[in-house]
């Protein structure tokens, strides 16, 4: 359980609350605006007024966001959302994905010299219209060749973000990433410049925990990404309402969010929202003083035994990765039977359904070879669950 002894104080002010942001003396809304999933221009612009008239002030953008082209995409559109606005009341973080490999510049892809960082830097803040970034980050930095890209030698992208921040026009640094935790740590410790992280993290992919601790520990900041598995931790579940009584009736997606806001790790959370009505709602959990205090959390930590009656979960650390030689995603598939099975949630039966008539990721491919075991840390029975799986494709689809 992640301990208090580095414990934000949560401000206040609009309806959000506000936390800071490791130890760079920035401050953020609890909740932030992701704008990936901007529908349109017009959407950006309603979509923006509202979360600033609430409060909300992290913006976290991304340059391949909605392309269409150098001046049409989701960056051009907060740009014109946030014109004439009091950009004090912004904390707005940009990024760029390190690769080798063909660059799209424009698009921030692809980036893996100082001179094409710099000019992805240049062109998020012309289409913005803004005069500096108060964090910019390696957007997806999930592996080791990712890293090497980003960081390796004088002619690194990493290399322009150190000259962007001395010149002001990037506060601080940091990264994205989909990574492990023994990598994104090492990184951390590698690169003491990035003060910042985004990280997948929900209550059914709890791997990076470790992270967690450590950030909270070292004063480095932390953005959550993934908050609700891309829409799957919604709806009701009566396994929460038997196991926690003090949840019962309150949908999914709001006790995701108290899980991760319940964090004195967490400096905010991002959720791709473009619909009014969710936002209001997302925003009045990061209005909550103390969303999940650390003793429920524990508590609701600890019922996930009583959810898999006393197996383990897996935590989608993905140390099974590539091991299989049927190909299949393990770790994946392991999170899918887990909504299922565990957590009584119906908004993964759709993509368990497909299954059925997927050839190179259905679980009966299993072939028991014990190579998933032997590289889980948890020691899990994945051939079992695999077997399980099977059966619950049958039951779906025949329903």
């Amino acid at each position: 359980m992640l301990s208090a002894q580095y414990c934000p104080t949560h401000r206040r002010r609009g309806v959000v609350r506000y936390r800071p942001v490791g130890d760079t003396g920035t401050e953020v809304s609890a909740l932030g605006i992701g704008t990936m999933r901007f529908k349109d221009r017009e959407n950006a612009a309603r979509m923006i007024e509202r979360e600033l008239e609430l409060g909300l002030t992290y913006f976290d953008i991304g340059s391949a966001y909605s392309y269409k082209d150098f001046d049409e995409n989701a960056e051009t559109w907060v740009g014109a959302a946030i014109a004439g606005k009091d950009r004090s009341q912004m904390v707005i973080s940009a990024k760029a994905q390190p690769r080798h490999g063909e660059p799209q510049v424009d698009r921030g892809l692809g980036i893996s010299t100082r001179d094409q960082m710099a000019q992805c830097i240049d062109n998020s803040l012309q289409r913005v219209g803004v005069q500096h970034f108060d964090f910019y980050q390696l957007w997806d930095m999930s592996a080791a060749d990712h890293f090497e890209a980003a960081c390796a030698g004088n002619d690194s992208p990493l290399a322009a973000m150190r000259q962007a921040r001395d010149q002001g026009l990037v506060r601080h640094l940091g990264f994205t990433s989909h990574g492990g935790a023994d990598d994104i740590l090492s990184w951390l410790q590698q690169v003491p410049d990035f003060r910042f992280v985004t990280i997948y993290y929900n209550f059914n992919d709890r791997y990076p925990e470790r992270v967690l601790e450590y950030c909270l520990e070292h004063q480095v900041g932390v953005c959550i990404m993934g908050p609700l598995r891309g829409g799957l931790l919604t709806g009701s579940s009566e396994v929460f309402a038997q196991h926690l009584p003090a949840l019962a009736g309150m949908p999914v997606q709001e006790i995701a969010l108290r899980f991760l806001l319940g964090s004195p790790a967490v400096s905010t959370v991002i959720s791709g929202m473009n619909e009014i009505a969710h936002l209001e709602e997302n925003a009045a959990v990061a209005s909550l003083e103390d969303p999940m205090p650390l003793d429920q959390r524990a508590q609701f930590i600890e019922a996930f035994r009583e959810f898999s009656q006393g197996q383990e979960l897996c935590t989608a650390c993905r140390y099974c990765a590539g091991k299989c030689p049927e190909g299949l995603n393990v770790s994946h598939l392991m999170g899918l039977l887990q909504l299922h099975d565990v957590f009584g949630l119906s908004t993964a039966d759709p993509q368990i359904k497909a299954l059925a008539g997927n050839e190179r990721q259905n679980p009966a491919k299993c072939v028991a070879c014990g190579a998933c075991v032997e590289a889980c840390p948890q020691d899990l029975d994945i051939p079992g669950r695999m077997d399980r799986f099977t059966v619950l494709i049958e039951e779906l689809t025949s329903a």
